[in-house]
């Protein structure tokens, strides 16, 4: 895992739903629905937090354990840079 900053793909589009975030490609064609912990985790991604502060972010907004919030941040965060929804920045 990296440890810069997450950052979204402009590429995309989102909505935050009733706590959900619904993300759309340019183009409309591709759907992505995230749950609420998954919305919290991709609404910190704005290349301004590293992630560590997303990690206590989580632990914080939903009372979990640190081991589990970074075990859960790695893998989404893992999950968004491989298909593209994000990537790693070193810049704010």
């Amino acid at each position: 895992m990296e440890n810069g900053r997450l950052r979204r793909n402009d590429g995309y589009v989102w909505r935050d739903i009733g706590g959900e975030v619904v993300i759309l490609n340019a183009d409309g064609t591709e759907v992505c629905l995230l749950n609420e912990t998954a919305a919290t985790i991709w609404t910190l991604c704005d290349g301004q937090r590293d992630i560590e502060a997303i990690i206590r972010a989580i632990e914080s907004d939903y009372e979990v354990p640190h081991d589990e919030a970074l075990a859960d941040v790695q893998a989404f965060a893992g999950q968004l840079v491989a298909s593209g929804l994000a990537e790693w920045s070193d810049r704010p």
